[in-house]
């Protein structure tokens, strides 16, 4: 008996294809770009898009400008207009992870090089720092070794033939009073740009990508529903009747919209409350993000149960796309931290463009002109998705 239903449950299985292709054939794909994902995540493989601008307009400038944009490591560009102001504004709006400054001679005392960051994106600071250091070693070691002589000068004074007296009458002085050491100027200064409360950005960006992937799940079960009625013959009634299935899928996507919406009430609440996000200040643009988002969550949920034949092919494909939207789109790890060709295609999911809106909105303080763009990609993924989804149901038959 038990092998019998073992042939049973396989021949199952084999005969159908939709099911054996997302058995044997999607696990291996999801693997391939979970790893990208993730591999790309590591601190020696990111690769951070820097806004530069040469502001000291000196020669030793000119070498370093050059320096940081032939690293491999960085996909550093000059800002046009080359500006603090211009280098500032793409950190804000987030087309730079990170901004690089050239504000002063670097083999001269001070911090000549001003890195500009999203505090959103707090680890794009210290790579700056650390990719920009390790190509000025590369490419003009010479202004490092400047720096370090300038640097000593307090504790060696004069090179002459007095510098090992000089030393060893500082070490004795730091040895007294530890207070007393010269203060070394960094070579790297930092500033943060963006809103008024650090923080809010990093909030601002995993409320929105726990709402999309949460109300993607909520909506994907609610659209099995109507597998479900096709199997229990209400959809044939339905559809011998005059107004046929396009009401309840009407209805069913009103319903998912609805229930987005909600999803986000409750977690955009708790940002407000727990963590004081701006999310009443900016209620009406919070509100349309939130309505174009649900309609996105629910079209693209009723369009993909319209491809499926079974119950059990909805479920399978809906935890496929689900999981990888999620990855590529952002809501797994930071954009910002994949390879480049990641980024590019993390702007085909809703993911991508949902986070982006409620960063912008909640974080940069962006109004209707910024945001129209991401509202439209997210309401014509929901109404073709809708559209498919109502195709569908007109014609099907169990």
């Amino acid at each position: 008996m038990s092998l019998a239903m073992l042939k049973v449950m396989a021949l199952s299985l084999w005969r159908d294809r939709a099911a054996l292709v997302m058995a044997f054939l999607l696990p291996p794909l999801v693997f391939l770009i979970f790893s990208a994902v993730f591999a790309g995540a590591t601190g020696e493989s990111v690769r951070l898009k820097v806004a530069l601008a040469d502001l000291a307009h000196t020669a030793t400038s000119a070498r370093l400008q050059k320096a940081l944009l032939a690293d491999k490591d960085l996909r550093a560009e000059i800002a046009k207009p080359s500006t603090l102001a211009e280098v500032r504004e793409e950190v804000r709006s987030g087309r730079a992870d990170a901004g690089l400054i050239i504000q002063g001679d670097p083999d001269q005392p001070g911090s000549p090089l001003l890195i500009l960051s999203d505090p959103s994106r707090a680890v794009a600071a210290p790579l700056t720092e650390a990719r920009g250091r390790e190509a000025i070693s590369k490419a003009a070691p010479d202004i490092l070794l400047a720096r370090q002589i300038q640097d000593l000068k307090p504790a060696l004074g004069e090179l002459t033939a007095g510098q090992r007296a000089n030393v060893t009458l500082a070490e004795d002085q730091l040895i007294q009073d530890p207070a007393s050491a010269p203060k070394i100027a960094p070579l790297f200064a930092r500033e943060d740009v963006g809103g008024a409360k650090k923080g809010t950005g990093t909030i601002a960006y995993y409320a929105g990508a726990v709402m999309i992937l949460f109300s993607l799940f909520a909506a994907m079960n609610g659209a099995l529903t109507l597998i479900d009625e096709r199997r229990s013959g209400v959809a044939d009634r339905l559809l011998a009747g005059r107004a046929g299935m396009g009401p309840v899928v009407t209805g069913k996507f009103l319903y998912l919209i609805v229930l987005a919406g909600a999803q986000a009430t409750a977690i955009f609440a708790t940002a407000q409350f727990v963590y004081d996000a701006p999310v009443i200040e900016h209620f009406w643009l919070w509100l349309v993000t939130t309505l174009c988002a649900g309609a996105c969550s629910g079209g693209l949920a009723l369009a993909l149960v319209a491809l499926c034949r079974t119950r059990e092919q909805g479920q399978m494909l809906s935890t496929f796309v689900i999981l990888i939207l999620a990855a590529i789109g952002g809501s797994m790890i930071p954009r910002f931290l994949m390879p480049p060709w990641l980024q590019a295609l993390g702007w085909f999911t809703p993911h991508a463009w949902v986070i982006d809106a409620y960063q912008g909105l909640l974080w940069r303080d962006e109004g209707p002109g910024e945001l129209y763009k991401a509202w439209l990609v997210l309401a014509l993924i929901g109404g073709a998705g809708f559209a498919l989804a109502q195709a569908a149901a007109r014609r099907t038959r169990v």
